[in-house]
């Protein structure tokens, strides 16, 4: 059952040079067209399970493999991108030799060797790629060495590893997230030793968080909102980037060197206005602050097409209101490996996804079509002249 659809677009991207004077933007002339299809994944006579929309799924680094978890059943689903087919479900074990633990699983991650990771609330696993347990990560106090904790310093598990599995970081926070998080923790995983980076790179978010604390009969209950930072390691550097703010952190493990570029766009705003409440005490309250946010800007990770030495971009901004709806426009920006800001452009008719990657040159986002997984597949042509 592999459903081709082929819906042919073209739009041509003409560089966009900024006159606000940022440091970090350049002109480019970068023409190309692009086509899209939509293309289905066989299931055979299994039911994929989506109903977290790939968020806890991760692909091989060649890109012939993706990995898709059932946190609830522990089902490992294995795609095969070349062929567009199942190729086959794996039983993680909870208990036993094989065991990955009772917790709840949050995110997967895929190294370099094809040795899968799993990360929980308070470990983190890491398994092959046929499920057996190879090793457990636990990033107390007791057992690393190099930084002097504090007495509520943690190493939030919710990090990121280099593709060779070496290194780990994560950020160094608050235990009862009652003080904003400090920096970046690196550990070594070979002896375990933590380098701490300090920066605000993301307590600074805590700016834009909204906080719901409601009285109840058991006392108050309490829940927030907030931005979200992205962590990726692309050739060889940790690139930080968050939803709220046009800019990135790019840290180099080797030279311990941390690196601040922020950016100017012409087609969305460049940060988060506060001009909602940072507390409310009740839900209506808590939704209508949100429907605000949602009128400003909010940008997406960064993702690197290797093809073209290109890092790709995509935000998205109010473009107007109709009646009491947001109708957003969706832009894409390009940069250099460099991360210069190289363009930025409108893209009409593009289909949102939480859940993207570059496979063989072409973006794939992942969307849900009857319950079943589906990409739409963007190809770029470039213009070198």
């Amino acid at each position: 059952m592999n459903k081709y659809v082929l819906v042919p677009f073209v739009l041509v991207l003409i560089s966009c040079s900024s006159n606000n004077g940022s440091d970090e933007n350049s002109t480019a002339d970068i023409d190309f067209s692009y086509s899209i299809d939509t293309v289905m994944v066989d299931p055979g006579d299994h039911f994929f399970f989506l109903n977290w929309g790939l968020g806890i799924a991760d692909i091989t680094e060649d890109g012939k493999l993706l990995y898709n978890l059932n946190p609830q059943t522990l089902l490992l689903e294995v795609v095969d991108l070349d062929a567009l087919t199942l190729k086959e479900t794996i039983q993680l074990e909870k208990e036993g030799p094989n065991g990955v633990g009772g917790g709840f699983i949050s995110r997967l991650q895929v190294i370099g060797n094809g040795n899968l990771m799993l990360f929980d609330f308070n470990r983190i696993v890491e398994i092959s790629p046929k499920g057996e347990l190879l090793k457990k990560y636990e990033f107390d106090p007791t057992t690393l060495t190099g930084y002097a904790f504090g007495e509520t310093d943690k190493v939030s598990y919710m990090g990121t590893f280099s593709p060779d599995g070496k290194i780990y970081i994560g950020q160094m926070e608050d235990e009862d997230f009652k003080s904003p998080a400090k920096g970046l923790a690196v550990i070594t995983i070979e002896n375990m030793e933590v380098k701490f980076v300090p920066t605000d790179a993301i307590s600074k978010l805590d700016e834009f968080r909204i906080m719901l604390e409601m009285k109840t009969e058991g006392g108050t209950s309490s829940m927030s909102m907030g931005e979200s930072a992205y962590m990726k390691f692309i050739e060889g550097q940790l690139v930080l980037s968050n939803t709220a703010m046009n800019e990135i952190f790019l840290y180099d493990v080797t030279t311990d060197s941390l690196i601040h570029k922020t950016y100017a766009a012409n087609l969305t705003g460049n940060e988060r206005i506060k001009n909602f409440p940072s507390q409310v005490d009740t839900r209506e309250a808590l939704f209508a602050a949100s429907k605000e946010k949602m009128k400003q800007v909010r940008f997406g990770p960064m993702y690197h097409q290797k093809e073209e030495s290109l890092i790709w971009r995509f935000s998205s901004d109010m473009d107007r209101m109709i009646a009491d709806s947001v109708v957003t426009k969706d832009v894409v920006t390009l940069f250099d490996t460099d991360y210069n800001m190289l363009t930025e452009q409108t893209l009409e008719n593009f289909t949102n996804s939480n859940s993207r990657f570059f496979k063989d040159g072409m973006l794939y986002s992942f969307i849900n079509i009857d319950d079943e997984m589906a990409f739409v597949r963007l190809k770029p042509t470039f213009d070198d002249e």
